[in-house]
């Protein structure tokens, strides 16, 4: 093996360490149906026997096991029991970032009475037909790695239905609101026996949407929410109402004092420091071997 054909493989071996690495820093979201078995949120534990996992347009059966999870969401603490047939977005194999609470046990469409967090990572819709997406503004001035504070969400809340082979299309648009941290929105659609309760508690937003960002290694951001389908039959909320956010409310979210939320700060970049340093040096040395 020439010295020649070592300097080939090596520079290959370097680009791809390039290309590669940015995009590994992505965290895999899975979707499963199951049964909350714990619940502890002291530790943060919470072990769900899954049933099912999404396969990209429905929940497919799966051999029973327990995961392991934990969560950083109060507010899903303060509503969730040991029994609860939830659905749930597991995030980087640990971490649950969207719980909702499946409404009827007997439903193959697996609506939901409430969820908490991120709304974007939610594949079930809720009662009423209702589904919840929303755009974050970034905070570019708050930035730790590719996450940044959320300035405001634009909330948009939708309808669905289903055709004749059971798949979901969109029926109504609802309306599209924005929100701030600790503002709440009563989303309604006109003849609906069920409204959305939307309270978006904390959000993050992409760095890569501020002026001048370049390339950013990191995670995806998550947001935090919490949406209640409820019956118009208690109250009959309009889709104007907005509850806005305390005037003591500080700007700055570093000392915003949110009693649900868990994390004061955007989560850094998981990828090491060391890991980025390696691969700019490596294509640095691919460079300079292919001029040489």
């Amino acid at each position: 093996m020439t010295r020649q054909y070592m300097m080939k493989v090596l520079i290959i071996l370097l680009i791809a360490m390039c290309i590669v690495m940015p995009a590994a820093a992505v965290e895999l979201e899975e979707m499963y149906l199951g049964t909350v078995t714990k619940a502890d949120n002291a530790s943060g534990a919470l072990d769900v026997k899954i049933s099912a996992q999404w396969n990209g347009e429905q929940f497919a059966p799966v051999t029973p096991v327990t995961i392991i999870g934990t969560s950083t969401l109060d507010v899903l603490f303060d509503n969730i029991k040991v029994g609860d047939e939830v659905v749930g977005t597991l995030m980087g194999g640990e971490k649950w970032i969207a719980v909702g609470l499946v409404g009827s046990k007997q439903s193959t469409q697996k609506q939901l009475l409430w969820m908490a967090g991120d709304p974007n990572a939610m594949v079930a819709p809720f009662v009423g037909n209702y589904r919840v997406t929303y755009i974050a503004d970034p905070k570019c001035d708050s930035c730790a790695g590719s996450v940044c504070y959320a300035n405001s969400v634009d909330v948009t809340t939708t309808t669905i239905g289903y055709n004749t082979s059971g798949k979901e299309y969109t029926q109504s648009n609802v309306g599209t609101e924005t929100l701030r941290p600790l503002e709440t929105w009563d989303a309604l659609e006109t003849g609906n026996q069920q409204y959305l309760n939307i309270r978006f508690i904390k959000g993050e937003a992409s760095a890569s949407a501020c002026p001048e960002s370049g390339m950013i290694i990191g995670p995806q951001p998550v947001s935090e929410f919490f949406i209640r389908s409820m019956s118009t039959a208690s109250a009959v909320p309009t889709t104007e109402e907005t509850t806005a956010v305390p005037a003591t409310l500080p700007e700055t979210e570093a000392t915003t004092p949110v009693a649900t939320a868990t994390t004061a700060a955007p989560t850094p970049t998981p990828t090491p420091g060391f890991g980025v340093l390696v691969a700019a040096l490596g294509c640095i040395a691919a460079m300079v071997v292919i001029r040489r």
